[in-house]
């Protein structure tokens, strides 16, 4: 075994590369740090120059993608703003409304912040063409009515006297007897009961009118065409405004439309403090994303500097020193500049995922530093010269850290080749600067540790923790502890089997948010959502005949479009309605008074009139009514009949009179168009290059997996080329998922190619993954024993895993190839796999202080798999290695760790510089 593992690293080009590099550092510490300070600086100014955020959900997704395409056709033709909700609440319906009107009004007279301000659809102008709204059998039927009073309201009003009427009747009815089919006298006999029943009406002893003519109560204009209609819902005890935000120059910052959102608020509390008794607050996805972006920058900046505080805390811990950790941050510092500047040149902004790279950084990059300062400390404790211990540990633990950084930045650099953008883009943000902390480490650091040590050769110096003794009681049965390890992974390994991926994103929303708590009443009090499918279609014929299909379906609650607020069947609606509106001209302003016919007069007409409807079985039914009001008539004093009769000629004739004005009021025959409809409702739903628009609301709660992809799949089955946020957000989701998936596939095989190319074994590269893939079993198990989801914020844990287990196992597995004998892992190694271990908790722990709940459960979910890498790296790796070798010998007898001097002669004789190294030879 000894045979297989110092040759290997005696014959590592790597470490004579490294060699050179730390060599150069300590000759020209200045230079180098000059040079180091100034890319730094200039990295800052380019960053604060060029540098910018993306923070629409829209930028995370590939424009090629088929789904983000129809997307992208709907905003060239719609435009990319959504609507934000004023929502009012109140006890009734008459708090409520005030307080919409007045907001609107403010909010319309902000044009500057605001546009498409709409909180009632105001049809009024529409209303002058109310005919159009009617049957073409309805029209006919008016138009006929209109021809037969014409007479009347053009002065013949004493048509309208009662014996006038009764002798017209009995003149029709006559005529229809003629028709053999008896429809004609059917249809009479309609009318005639009809106005038999309003004269009993009118002679009864609490009189009433009852019109005599039912063809003038035909409604003019649909009722669901009101002249104004509030956005009212939950009974009128909720209402709401919508408004889009208009594009300010800020638009391009974090937190986009936050100087608009601001000006919303302002506007909203001054209505608010002038209508106490409502409760008024603002949702809709622009106002979340807003309060998310706030919610998370300020998580985000809370948990770096709360992380590089808790860092720099541990590493002084850990290290028993300041001078060496405060180096090592101070590089990390450093190489976070540089990443800025990479980050603006590579790819030019920041998105709402590869804003985290900080974190990612302060948790992982500060792990280079940890190794290599552990190392360093561990050869000065027996005095080494300070170069002499630098060479010594570039060389020992150098290419360690250089496949840790490879392996790490390969795990995120895989991400680019899925097709989710956002994912691919904080790969290369996180790969990059993988990277450049471990240059800072191998090339910034020994300049430092040089120039703050290189006057303290004969001082002694704080050794890293000695933490063997926390672990050797386990290791002295190597087998038993590594069967039990194995034991204890397989039972919480059974925990995959309940672990779910929760989809919905309000569980991702900071808690206690105002505008997510109103998107959850209005799911719950009106199955108003925010969100909603879209559908376009290229005529209104088009889109009502696809609405009908969006009705039928189960899963849809509703769908809302303008088309259907203009009527149809123009061209046979138009002459009828022009023909109507000319023959109501010239309408009088008021009605003259109606001669009474005398009682006495009356009676033989209406026997007649009685006789006559006799003749039929339905007919004696009415003459039943009548012949009841020639009894009343008769019993009746004159001057009460004449009062009665007064009454209800006089009803008769101003009601007929106002049934005309009113017909003459809707008799515009030019067809509605969208002119007479709110251009703020019209923008909505038309769009300049005349596509239509409808709005397909789901039944159940959309931001419900279940729920949102049975509406999905509902939806497409009648529009394929469907968009909309439900299902944006559906595909993205399960993209997002299977880019991280893929992501981690990608880096697994790319990570076991280039620790096969470090060691050149199987065995060993297999040994180096262990930690990884039984650390990986071990958190999805522990997930799934707590009840932890994975969801799109803490899905970013498979690539900062696989990059933290297999740094871990790099180290280890380094460690055991420079050893000889029966393993015991090295003291530098055992606290920097420790301290960086507990580094990267703190760094990503301190995300679960964040109100942001995606931000905590993306610190709870690393913290649980770091716990569960360092655990198989501490105590399953080791045993294993110690179980495989606990039968070999030192080669003098001990297991102390053999010295760095011997490999770096090596090294220095294959590169020809032995002479260049005089503190070297005294060491060796």
């Amino acid at each position: 075994m000894n045979a297989e593992r110092m040759p290997q690293l005696q014959r590592s080009y790597i470490g004579c590369l490294l060699h050179t590099i730390t060599l150069g550092s300590i000759r020209r510490p200045i230079v180098v740090l000059s040079v180091a300070g100034a890319l730094a600086v200039l990295a800052v100014v380019l960053t604060i120059l060029q540098l910018g955020f993306h923070t629409s959900r829209l930028d995370l997704l590939n424009p090629n993608c088929g789904y983000n395409k129809l997307w992208l056709d709907y905003i060239r033709e719609f435009g990319a703003a959504d609507d934000v909700l004023v929502v009012v609440e109140g006890d009734s319906q008459d708090e409520v409304i005030p307080a919409l009107d007045e907001i609107s009004a403010t909010l319309v007279r902000d044009s500057r912040h605001f546009r498409s301000v709409l909180h009632q659809v105001d049809l009024s102008r529409i209303r002058s063409k109310g005919l159009h709204y009617l049957d073409p059998e309805q029209l006919e039927a008016i138009e006929q009515f209109v021809a037969e009073t014409k007479p009347i309201v053009s002065g013949g009003w004493t048509q309208l006297s009662v014996g006038n009427m009764a002798t017209t009747m009995n003149r029709r009815l006559a005529m229809a007897s003629r028709d053999p089919s008896g429809a004609s006298r059917d249809h009479v006999e309609a009318e005639v009961e009809h106005w038999v029943l309003s004269l009993q009406q009118a002679l009864s002893p609490e009189p009433r009118y009852l019109a005599p003519w039912p063809q003038v109560v035909v409604p003019a204009f649909p009722d669901d065409l009101a002249d104004r209609q509030h956005f009212l819902m939950a009974d009128g005890l909720m209402g709401v405004v919508l408004l889009q935000l208009a594009e300010t120059s800020e638009d391009g910052e974090f937190a986009r439309g936050s100087e608009t959102i601001d000006a919303l608020r302002r506007h909203v509390s001054a209505v608010a403090s002038r209508h106490p008794e409502t409760r008024i607050g603002l949702t809709g996805l622009p106002v979340m994303e807003n309060d998310e972006m706030r919610s998370s920058q300020a998580a985000m900046i809370e948990a770096s500097l709360l992380s590089l505080f808790g860092v720099a805390c541990l590493f002084v811990a850990g290290f028993g020193g300041v001078r060496h950790p405060l180096l090592t941050v101070a590089v990390l510092l450093l190489a976070m500049a540089w990443s800025f500047g990479y980050i603006t040149i590579a790819v030019g902004h920041l998105n709402i995922l590869s804003v985290s790279f900080t974190v990612v950084l302060i948790g992982l990059g500060i792990d280079f530093g940890v190794h290599y300062v552990a190392r360093y400390l561990q050869h000065r404790e027996s005095l080494t010269p300070c170069d002499d211990a630098l060479l010594q540990t570039a060389v020992g633990v150098g290419p360690g850290i250089l496949t840790g950084a490879a392996t790490t930045a390969i795990a995120f650099f895989t991400a680019g080749f899925t097709e989710f953008t956002g994912i691919a883009e904080l790969g290369a943000v996180a790969g990059g600067g993988i990277l450049l902390c471990c240059a800072g480490t191998l090339i910034v650091l020994p300049s430092l540790i040089h120039l703050a040590d290189r006057q303290r050769d004969q001082e002694p110096v704080p050794g890293p923790l000695d933490i063997h003794v926390w672990f050797t009681p386990m290791l002295r049965r190597p087998a038993w502890a590594f069967c039990v390890s194995v034991g204890l992974t397989t039972f919480v390994a059974l925990g995959m089997s309940r672990l779910w991926y929760d989809h919905n994103l309000l569980n991702l929303q900071p808690e206690g948010l105002d505008s997510v708590r109103l998107e959850h009443r209005l799911i719950e009090e009106s199955d108003q959502s925010v969100w909603f499918a879209l559908s376009l279609a290229r005529s209104a014929e088009e889109l009502l005949a696809r609405k009908a299909q969006f009705e039928s379906l189960d899963s849809v609650d509703r769908v809302d479009e303008i088309a259907s607020l203009l009527p149809n069947q123009e061209h046979v609606k138009q002459p009828i309605i022009a023909r109507i509106q000319s023959l109501l001209g010239g309408l009088p302003h008021r009605t003259p008074a109606i001669p009474i016919e005398r009682p006495e007069a009356l009676d033989p007409i209406l026997a007649q009139l009685e006789s006559d409807l006799a003749r039929s079985p339905r007919g004696r039914q009415i003459a039943g009514r009548l012949h009841s009001i020639r009894t009343a008539l008769q019993q009746t004093s004159a001057q009460e009949c004449y009062r009665r009769l007064s009454e209800y000629q006089r009803h008769a004739a101003e009601d007929l009179l106002n049934g005309m004005r009113s017909l003459s009021e809707v008799s515009n025959p030019e067809p509605p168009d969208y002119s007479d409809l709110p251009e703020s409702l019209v923008n909505r739903f038309l769009g300049p290059n005349g596509r239509h628009l409808m709005k397909v609301y789901s039944r159940g709660s959309i931001w419900d997996m279940d729920a949102m992809e049975r509406f999905v799949h509902d939806v497409r089955s009648v529009d394929p080329k469907a968009t909309g946020n439900p299902l944006q957000t559906y595909e993205a989701s399960r993209q997002m998922k299977r880019s991280y998936e893929q992501a981690a596939l990608y880096a697994l095989a790319a990570i076991f190619a280039l620790i096969y190319l470090d060691f050149r074994s199987l065995r060993h590269t297999l040994l180096a993954m262990l930690p990884v893939g039984l650390g990986m079993l071990l958190m999805f198990g522990l997930l799934g024993w707590l009840g932890e989801p994975l969801n799109p914020a803490n899905m970013i844990v498979l690539p900062l895993i696989l990059g933290i287990g297999v740094d871990d196992g790099v180290h280890i597995v380094h460690d055991y190839l420079r050893r000889k004998g029966p393993y015991r892992m090295s003291a530098s190694t055992a606290s920097a796999i420790l301290i960086t271990s507990l580094t990267t908790m703190v760094g990503f722990g301190s995300l679960m202080i964040a109100s942001h709940r995606g931000l905590q459960s993306l610190g709870r979910v690393l913290t649980i798999g770091v716990t569960c890498c360092l655990f198989s790296s501490f105590v399953m790796l080791p045993a294993a290695l110690v179980w495989s070798t606990q039968d070999e010998q030192d080669d003098d007898g001990s297991s102390a760790e053999p010295g760095d001097g011997e490999v770096i002669s090596a090294l220095v004789l294959q590169a020809g510089e032995l002479g260049a190294v005089r503190p070297m030879d005294r060491a060796a």
